[in-house]
Order: C-alpha cells, then sequence, then structure tokens
C-alpha cells in the first residue's frame, strides 16, 4: 500500500496532540510532506520533529511550492485553523485537487458549507469533517442499539470541560471564533445529538431553547462560556425533545447523553455505553466499552484518520467507496447541523445584555438572492441580512457606536482586510464612503493645483470628481474592449508634469496591471493609485487589485460586493501618505496614536485638516461579516459568471467579457457587462430592445449603465471654475492627453453597446442565473428565427410582464 501525502495547515496545540502523532505513528497510510503555519513560533517547534519537512507561511504559498513538485506531491490535508479563516483556505485546497479533512465545525453558516461542498463535488475530492466521535466505536454501537428502544421521546446531553485560562487564543473572541462554547466544543455534541435523535431523514431540529451565559466575566472572553439548547425533532413517531447542556467552565469534565424510549434507556458517559430495559420486557441490562472488546482498539481520531485514508482511496478509484462511511453520506448531516448552530446563535438570549434588545425579538430577515415578486420580477436582495448580520449589528450596538482610535471592529477589519490581500505590511484605513476614501488617497499622495493626473474616461464619476478639489488638470484616457483604460493610451498621455495616474478596475475585472506597470518604470516619480471599488477579491495572477501601486481605495457602500451600506477603505505602502490621509480627516485619538510624536504632521493631531472621515462601526460590523465571506462570495460568483459565459456563447450578437478576460485573471464580477453587437443582431432588435424583453420576462435587475459614462463631457471637468471658483480660474481648459475631446472611440463604443446583468454570490443565485440563461437564449433564439413578436410600440411589452404570473 502506497501511503497517501498529507500536508497540515495549521500547527496549533490540537495538531501537535492529535493528529501529528496519528499520521507519524502510521506511516502505512501517511506520509507527511508539507505544513503550513503563519506563526513563526510554531515553525519552530514543528522543525526539531520534522526537519525534511518544508513549513510555509501561507496555503498559496504551499500550493505554488507543490506546482513545481513533478505530480503534485501533496494529495490531502488536515486543516486545523481558527475558524474565520476557513474561508482564507479551504477553497484553495479543493480548488487545486486535494482531499480535506478539517476541524469543526463544517463551517460557520451553511452557504459556505454548500460552496465547500460544490467546491469538492467539482473537484472530485473528498471533504470530511473531523467530528471524531461520529467515526468511533461507540456511536456505532449506539446507532445499533437505538431499536431496542422503541420510541423515543427525549434525549439528554452534556459535555463540560474545566478550562482555566478563558481568555487564552482566538477562541476568546467571538469574531475569530464565530462564537464560543456552542459553536466549538457544543460542535460535537450537536453532531452527536443530530446524529441520534434524526431518526427521519426529513427531520430538521427545531430550536425550541437557547440561551447562552458569559459566566466568567472576570475573564477576557467576549463570547459564552456555557449555553443551554432545547431542540424539537418534527416528523417523527413521537415528537423527540433533545435538551442540551454545553459549558467550559465545568468543575470536572463530563459527557453524558442519556437517551429515553418506551423500551429502555440507553446512556453513555464518555467512555461505557449501556442499555437499561424496562423491568417489563424482562431483559438484561447491555454493557459495552470498546477498549474491551477490542484487542486492536483505535481512539475515536485514530478512527477518523482510518476512515479518511479509505475515503481517499475509494475518491482516486484504488478501493471501493466505504458504504458506511461514504463522504456523501455526512454532507446533509453537516448541513443540518450547520443550520440549527446558526439557528441556536439566532434565537439565543444572550444573558449578557441587561437591556431590552427588541432588535432581537424581532422575526429574523431571511431574504433570498433571488426573489420572484407578484408579476414575475426577479431582482438580486443585496447585502444578505440573515441572522449572522443582525447579530452582529446587535453586538456591536452593545459594544460601541462610536470609536475614536483604531480599536474595536474597526481594528478588526482594517487587520482582516490587509490579510485578505496578503498586504499586512501596508497601512489600511477605514472611512464613512468610498468617495472619501478616494479623496483620502489623493491627499494622501500629495496632488496640487496643476498636477496633470491621468484618469480613464469611462468611469464613475467618483473616481475623479474628489480629486478637482485640489485643483488638479485631469487627463483622461481611452479605453480598451473590456472598459478598463489602455495602457497604451496612458503611455501616450504621460508628461513631465504627470503627478499620478489613476486605473479603476470597471465592473471588477482588473486593469491591465502588468503593462501599466511596465509603462510607468520610464516614470519612476508617477504616483499609481487603483479605484477598486468594484473589484473585492480580484486578483491578476494571484496577486489582489490594489497591491499594485502606490495606494488603492475601495467602496464599501450599497451593491458592492463587500458592503457596510456605507463606507470606504485604503491600503496605502507610505508611511507619510498614511499620516496625511489620518490628518485629513481622523483627528484627535487616531491622530495621536499612529503618527510618531516626532513627525512634522504630529502637531496638527488635535484638529487634523478640519473634517471628519470616520466611518460608522455599525456599517463596518456588517462589512466584516461580509469580509469574512468574500472567499466564498467570490467562487460563487466566479461559478455563475462561467456558467453565463459558457451558455450564452452561441448568441452572436453577445459579446461576453470572457473574451477580453487573459489567463490568470480572477475577476472580481461585480456585474457581468456583455457587448451587444448590433451588426451581428436581427434586424429590428436593438440593445434596448433586447433589454425591455428582458424585462418583460421579469429580468428587471438587467440594466444599461448610464449613468457610468465617459467623463470629459461631464461640466465639473469641462468648467469647474463655475461650481468651484475657489480652486479653478477662468482660463481653466480641459486637458485630454493625445485625444481630442470627441475622440474616445474604444470608450464611447463600450458605452454604446454595455449592457449589465447581475452576478449572484451564494448558493441561491444557482436558479436564479438558470433562469436569466433560459430567458436570454429564449429571447435570442425567437428574434433569430423569426419567431419574436414583432411589437410596434412599448404597449406589447408592458401589457406581457403585467400578465407575467
Amino acid at each position: 500500500m502506497i501511503a497517501i501525502r498529507i500536508a497540515i495547515v495549521g500547527l496549533g496545540r490540537r495538531t501537535f496532540k492529535k493528529a501529528l502523532t496519528t499520521i507519524s505513528d502510521d506511516a502505512e497510510h501517511w506520509k507527511l510532506v508539507a505544513a503550513v503555519d503563519p506563526d513563526e513560533r510554531a515553525h519552530r517547534s514543528f522543525k526539531p520533529r520534522f526537519p525534511d519537512v518544508p513549513v510555509f507561511q501561507d496555503v498559496k504559498d504551499m500550493l505554488e511550492w507543490d506546482k513545481g513538485a513533478k505530480g503534485d506531491l501533496i494529495e490531502a490535508a488536515y486543516v486545523a485553523v481558527p475558524h474565520h479563516c476557513y474561508t482564507f483556505v479551504i477553497p484553495h485546497l479543493l480548488s487545486a485537487g486535494i482531499h480535506v479533512i478539517k476541524e469543526k465545525p463544517a463551517a460557520t453558516s451553511p452557504e459556505e458549507l454548500m460552496l465547500y461542498q460544490s467546491m469538492a463535488k467539482a473537484n472530485a475530492v473528498t471533504l470530511s469533517i473531523a467530528s471524531q466521535r461520529r467515526y468511533g466505536n461507540s456511536m456505532m454501537q449506539m446507532k445499533k442499539w437505538l431499536a431496542h428502544l422503541g420510541g423515543i421521546s427525549s434525549v439528554e446531553a452534556k459535555l463540560k470541560l474545566c478550562i482555566s485560562d478563558l481568555d487564552e487564543g482566538w477562541r476568546a473572541k467571538n469574531a475569530l471564533a464565530g462564537g464560543g462554547a456552542m459553536a466549538d466544543v457544543g460542535w460535537h455534541l450537536l453532531d452527536t445529538v443530530i446524529m441520534l435523535a434524526r431518526v427521519d431523514p426529513d427531520s430538521v431540529p427545531n430550536v425550541a431553547y437557547a440561551r447562552l451565559f458569559h459566566v466568567r466575566q472576570s475573564h477576557g472572553h467576549d463570547c459564552e462560556d456555557s449555553a443551554e439548547v432545547i431542540l424539537e425533532f418534527p416528523f417523527t413517531p413521537n415528537l423527540i425533545t433533545a435538551h442540551l447542556t454545553v459549558s467550559r467552565v465545568g468543575h470536572k469534565e463530563m459527557e453524558e447523553i442519556i437517551i429515553t424510549g418506551e423500551k429502555g434507556t440507553l446512556t453513555f458517559d464518555g467512555s461505557e455505553t449501556w442499555v437499561y430495559f424496562d423491568p417489563a420486557t424482562g431483559k438484561e441490562s447491555l454493557q459495552y466499552n470498546p477498549s474491551r472488546a477490542f484487542a486492536d482498539y483505535q481512539s475515536d481520531f485514530d478512527s477518523m484518520f482510518t476512515i479518511f485514508h479509505n475515503q481517499v482511496r475509494a475518491a482516486k478509484g484504488e478501493v471501493p467507496s466505504p458504504l458506511q462511511h461514504d463522504c456523501s453520506s455526512y454532507a446533509e448531516q453537516d448541513l443540518v447541523v450547520t443550520g440549527t448552530l446558526r439557528a441556536i446563535y439566532q434565537h439565543a438570549q444572550k444573558h449578557r445584555v441587561e437591556q431590552p434588545r427588541p432588535l432581537a425579538a424581532r422575526p429574523r430577515t431571511n431574504l433570498t438572492l433571488g426573489t420572484l415578486g407578484n408579476a414575475g420580477m426577479m431582482t438580486m436582495d443585496w447585502p444578505k441580512i440573515d441572522g449572522v448580520v443582525e447579530d452582529a449589528v446587535i453586538k456591536q450596538l452593545h459594544e460601541d457606536i462610536s470609536i475614536y482610535g483604531n480599536g474595536g471592529v474597526f481594528k478588526q477589519f482594517e487587520t482582516e482586510f490587509k490579510e485578505y490581500h496578503g498586504a499586512v505590511s501596508l497601512y489600511a484605513l477605514l472611512h464613512n464612503s468610498g468617495t472619501n476614501a478616494l479623496h483620502a488617497l489623493y491627499f494622501a499622495a500629495g496632488l496640487m493645483p496643476g498636477d496633470e493626473v491621468i484618469f480613464p474616461v469611462y468611469t464613475f464619476h467618483a473616481t475623479c470628481s474628489p480629486a478637482m478639489h485640489f485643483g488638479i488638470k485631469p487627463v483622461f484616457c481611452d479605453a480598451e474592449s473590456n472598459g478598463n483604460i489602455s495602457p497604451g493610451a496612458i503611455s501616450r498621455a504621460i508628461t513631465a508634469k504627470t503627478k499620478a495616474v489613476v486605473v479603476t478596475h470597471m465592473w471588477g475585472i482588473p486593469c491591465d496591471m502588468p503593462a501599466i506597470c511596465s509603462a510607468l518604470k520610464q516614470w519612476p516619480r508617477v504616483l499609481l493609485l487603483e479605484d477598486c471599488s468594484h473589484a473585492h477579491g480580484a486578483k491578476i495572477n494571484g496577486q489582489p487589485v490594489g497591491t499594485f501601486g502606490d495606494g488603492a481605495a475601495w467602496s464599501l457602500q450599497g451593491q458592492k460586493i463587500v458592503t457596510g451600506g456605507e463606507g470606504g477603505i485604503t491600503l496605502i505602502k507610505h508611511a507619510d501618505f498614511h499620516y496625511r490621509q489620518l490628518i485629513l480627516g481622523h483627528y484627535n485619538k487616531r491622530c495621536k496614536i499612529e503618527i510618531p510624536p516626532d513627525h512634522p504632521l504630529y502637531e496638527f493631531a488635535l484638529t487634523g485638516a478640519g473634517l471628519k472621515n470616520r466611518a460608522h462601526p455599525l456599517a463596518i460590523a456588517i462589512a466584516l461579516t461580509q469580509l469574512r465571506q468574500l472567499p466564498a462570495f467570490h467562487a460563487w460568483k466566479t461559478k455563475y459568471a462561467t456558467q453565463l459565459t459558457v451558455q450564452l456563447s452561441s448568441v452572436a450578437f453577445l459579446e461576453l467579457p470572457r473574451k477580453s478576460i487573459d489567463t490568470g485573471v480572477e475577476p472580481a464580477w461585480y456585474a457581468y457587462v456583455m457587448r451587444f453587437k448590433a451588426a451581428q443582431a436581427p434586424g429590428g432588435l436593438t440593445r434596448e430592445r433586447f433589454v425591455e424583453e428582458l424585462h418583460a420576462k421579469g429580468l428587471v435587475d438587467v440594466d444599461i449603465p448610464r449613468s457610468t459614462g465617459l467623463l470629459h463631457k461631464e461640466p465639473l471637468y469641462n468648467k469647474p471654475q463655475e461650481l468651484i471658483p475657489f480652486v479653478y480660474t477662468e482660463d481653466y481648459t480641459l486637458h485630454h492627453g493625445d485625444n481630442k475631446l470627441d475622440d474616445f472611440g474604444g470608450a464611447q463604443a463600450f458605452y454604446d453597446e454595455a449592457i449589465k446583468f447581475p452576478v449572484y454570490a451564494t448558493a441561491e443565485g444557482q436558479a436564479a442565473t438558470d433562469r436569466y440563461v433560459r430567458l436570454i437564449l429564449e429571447i435570442a433564439n425567437a428574434w433569430l428565427h423569426g419567431d419574436a413578436p414583432r411589437f410596434g410600440d412599448q404597449k406589447q411589452l408592458s401589457k406581457e410582464r403585467l400578465e407575467r404570473p
């Protein structure tokens, strides 16, 4: 038997205590080939035991190394990382074709888990959850003995640990763990109870009662250390009630499960399993202790790894699929447990909160991403306001609704934003809008009156309008076929007076940054600034947009992929630039915290420049929930965008965006913008008519984006002296590089042909995307084959829209 080559991701206590021992002691089944952990201290602990195994700080680094290995060295990975890091790890491993066994919980939300499961299926790999109790001999015996009990009426389950340092490690932080005792140790208990009590496959437990306790409030943890939960299992012969108690502050460790049925009682005390029969049955009690029953007894953890080994070999076609432990047989169980855990938190009465919480008592809003109205209209509801978002807002309401410094949810968001972009050495700063983030970026860059600044002529006006307040001379450049600024036009427009080049990654498709960076090498003093408002999560050859130049800004507004309703954030490379953006709009405390006392700007710390750009903590609390799901959002958006490209490629009059995207480019898919090619369209079909017919079919989110257009036509850039005369004088004239004012052919053509479609970001978007494809093809084929209704005016379209079921 050839050992499976496995990597370890996360070198924490559990890995050293359990996984490394299991893997190193079983050389017949496993060969450790790589490890990942961002902490150098973990590397120092690991290396003496495994000196020949390479250790990396990032999963992406390990995968790059693996690509260079002959035959893709890594076959499987054990993942034990903080819960909030799953989205930074699991999708990369599954996409690389690596089998994964990950520590519980399965995911932080059912939507995230469905994404992982679909990615595992698409890449033909195993995804297994390290709920080792489900694989152990005791669980197997309990499931067998359930039949002795007859109809089950109740389950009582307790799991208590005695943890002295509740404030130690990432589990002490709700933001990092996604919860406290219930989300962590409670996962095992919940998994066990649901597996035993859910006798009907259609029975999903209801949360009848849930209360979370913060008992040891003197400790520094901000999440529950104990929980009481009552579940009810419908669709069973008898309504089964399960009472769960979970605690990290027990006076001694204990585990106990008691299942009561009409013929007897089944118990488990952590080691032994008993069935005590009703005396009326005349049966004697049964006892089971796996350590005594088997000479080759394995711990639950070792059994789990043995089963995972068999699952991987089965996926590779080396052995038949293990029927009892087929990975797919646990997929639904994992979804039920994940959904139940979320329901527990949604229904919990937070014992720490003493003031009335009317919002918590409201029914949970459960908006889907493709809702059909009464007239059959499909709209994309975004962001998705679910229990996670509502809980984040309520939690923040009781923590702080105004943050003067750089702590709290501001610090969490800025830190995780830098980590996501692999840019921990950069300076991140939140702002109250994307427009103000750009304003701060331009102030930080030192734009001055008379400076020439190159902008794309095709972009949303906020890319350029804040810079006008500094008296700059905008120089507009033409667009490529995908709507992004042309590198060639930039090269032709640069002069000795150019201070900066600003690029916008339009509709989430990255600009040609390698070509732009190459052009700017000849002009080292020219700054490169990125407007990433559409491009959360976009990458070029693995490098996130926003990290190519001297600074970048993102919007967190409204419909953005990561949104807080309103907000913005900048990433800046240079310390002096960061201090300037602090002085502009984050006066007093934050300036005094971050600007060195000996810096020339420190004397302005109290007043700053007189503006206030601070974000609202409630908005950032919402945005943080979205940031943590960004890898999942990105994976779903990529899936649906690919589906649109593949399934609509036969429509000759629609030029799809994939045609203009180079290899190695990963768009964010803020929107899916097609170009309507009139020359290839059937006679009588115009862009406007096509969109109107889509609207009549209920696809009302389809849009001709007119508010995003060619900026050189706007009066703010032609005659700013009339609006801001204190900045511009009467002799101002618009600079336009090497283009005549009416000669932006590429941008004008894109504007005249663009049709914008929504791209969904969660599992619910599949049905919506399928409907989009079906109706687009239906309309296109009707026109191409001469079967389209030849309406003489708009009345027929309006009538058809109203008559939609």
